[in-house]
Order: structure tokens, then sequence, then C-alpha cells
């Protein structure tokens, strides 16, 4: 009795593994995205599909081989699906803080992630007495609600500005009214492609978008939560000619250059005040803004800065920063958190 129980494991982990390659597919995993691959782990930036695989050697000389192999087979599952919550919670969230950090006191989300993973599609593949089992999933829509709660800041309408101060609104809204943009008309694009390549940046899941004088141009701020859960804020994009990211940012995207980056992890973008105005007017556009139609270029290879321990620390952390925006000294991001109180000190300004 107990042979065709593992049998009937294995016929269904078999069967799993073809669903896992065609979500893979359909996922576009690949197809111009950026791909991040270490260790056998996978992370697709620009869908969201994500990967874990463990490899388990069969047992040699077996005498019951359908049994050996089942047995490898639901190892691999457990070891694969282990390694793939630990990226998961690793994931940048916003270049200071990884997903862990917002999840470490919500034991009711933390239950719905490991439900999530514990149910997640197995890729098997067998080769050279090696048992290779891939677990996957897509951080689009639900699982991507536990990712980002509801308890951070989404569509206030209130950029935040790299020096963390809240009180200069006259500037803030000349940047975003002004004029003398270049662009008279931004409802001709269908979206916007900021160009990063040649930078040293890395992929977070809420990356922020500033204009020369350090006011935020694109981000969370702009955007409702469920369109982010839905399409992700930004998709990072390698390959400029891919329908992937003509199906992301339309037929006729923006396409402007990124001048700097900003962030621990140097995850958020810097562009000129010109074409930070550009953005703004194309931004105007409902369609885009509803189907968060940004796309961010990179190099294939990035420069992988590491989001380490100090990525959970707060924005004093961000004083250590090279000055990112010219003619401007202080560097400090706003925090994504509703409760973050904003800085009132002007006296050496």
């Amino acid at each position: 009795m107990r042979i065709y129980t593992f049998l009937a494991l294995f016929i269904l982990l078999v069967v799993s593994s073809a669903f896992a390659q065609e979500q893979a597919i359909d996922n576009g995993n690949g197809f111009g995205g950026l791909i991040e691959n270490t260790d056998g782990v996978v992370i697709n930036w620009a869908d969201g599909f994500i990967a874990a695989s463990a490899e388990i050697k069969l047992m040699p000389g077996s005498i019951d081989p359908i049994r050996s192999k089942a047995l490898a087979v639901r190892q691999g599952g457990v070891e694969s699906r282990k390694a793939l919550l630990d990226v998961i919670l690793g994931l940048p969230l916003d270049g200071k803080r990884k997903v862990a950090a917002l999840l470490e006191d919500d034991p009711k989300s933390m239950n719905s992630l490991r439900g999530y993973v514990q149910n997640s599609l197995l890729n098997t593949e067998m080769t050279n007495g090696t048992v290779k089992v891939s677990a996957s999933l897509n951080l689009r829509n639900g699982l991507s609600s536990i990712l980002i709660p509801p308890t951070l800041s989404f569509q206030t309408g209130i950029p935040p500005t790299l020096s963390g101060k809240r009180g200069e609104i006259g500037v803030e809204r000349q940047a975003l009214e002004g004029g003398g943009s270049g662009l008279e008309n931004g409802s001709v694009y269908s979206g916007v492609i900021v160009d990063a390549r040649g930078l040293s940046c890395h992929p977070v899941l809420l990356p922020l978008i500033y204009d020369g004088k350090g006011i935020g141009v694109y981000g969370a701020f702009a955007v409702s939560r469920e369109a982010v859960l839905k399409r992700g804020l930004v998709s990072y994009m390698v390959n400029d000619k891919s329908e992937n990211l003509r199906a992301r940012v339309g037929n006729f995207p923006l396409i402007i250059k990124a001048v700097n980056t900003n962030g621990p992890s140097r995850s958020n973008f810097i562009l000129s005040i010109d074409d930070a105005a550009k953005v703004r007017a194309v931004l105007k556009r409902k369609t885009v803004m509803d189907n968060c139609a940004v796309a961010v270029l990179m190099d294939k290879h990035f420069s992988a800065a590491t989001n380490n321990d100090s990525a959970k620390s707060d924005v004093n952390d961000q004083k250590q920063e090279i000055p990112a925006v010219i003619n401007e000294s202080v560097i400090q991001e706003n925090s994504l958190d509703e409760n973050a109180a904003p800085s009132t000190s002007s006296a050496d300004e």
C-alpha cells in the first residue's frame, strides 16, 4: 500500500511540473526582463516571477527506484519551498528595508505568506541520478498584497523630497505645475521608459523617481495600491526592443535618461529638471497611472548592491550618502510609512 502512495505522490509532482513550466512561459520568464539568477534562485524583475530550486541525489543501487525518486522529489519540494520563502523575505522593498522587516511583527501576514509558498508550483527534472525541484510563484496580485501591506502610503499626491522636508509646498507645486518642459502635450505618449543603463543601481519593489531638485516625480505616492499589486510599480527591463516592454509602456513611450541614482542600494533614480517635467506631463494620463506604465532599463549584469541588515535602518542612515543631486547638500528619503514624521528643521538652510 505504501508503494502506491509514493507512486501517486510522484505522478502528482511530475504533473505539477508541467503546469510550472507553462506558468514560466506565460509569465515571460526572460524575454527582455531583468533576470537575477544566483545560487539556484531566479527573480524576474519584469513580471514578478520568482523561483528557487534544490537538487537531491538519488540513492545509488536502490532496490525500489520508484520509491527512491518519490522520496527525492518530496525532499526537493520541501527544500526548494524553504529556499523560496527565504528569497521572498529577503526581497528589497524600497532600498532601505526588506520584506522581512515589515512582516517580522505581523504573524498573520507571515502565516499567509507561508501558505502561498506551501502551495507554490513545483517543477521536477531528473538527470544523471539527480532530482532538481524548483518552486515558483508570481509576486503579482495575491502574494504582493502580503508583501506590500496597506499600511504603506499610496496615491497621496504628496511627492516626497530627498531633503525629507514637507514644508516647501510652494516649491513642490511649482515643480508639479511648472511649464517650459519642452513637452506641450504629454498625451501623445503611452508610457515612460527611464534609461538607467550605465548607472550603479539595484531593483526594488517600490523605487522612487526624483527630479534634479530632489522632488518626487513618480512612486507609490502617485498611484493606487491596487495598481501596484496588479502590475508592480515599475517593470525592470534589459532589452529596449522587447515585446514585453511595449506591452508595459505601449508603442509610443517617452524615453528619458536617468542622470544619477540614490539610496543605500542606489535603487532610486534622479532625472534632469527638464526630463522630469516631461515625465510629469505624461503621468497626467489616467491610463498611464492606472496601468503603472513605467519601465526602467538596466544593464543585464547590473551592479548588485547588497541590501544587508542596514536596510532596515531609519532615514538617519541616509546622512552618510554622497549627494546625488547637483547643488543639493542634503540627501534624505522620506519613509513610505503613513506615520512617518516629517522633518521640521530648516535652520541650516
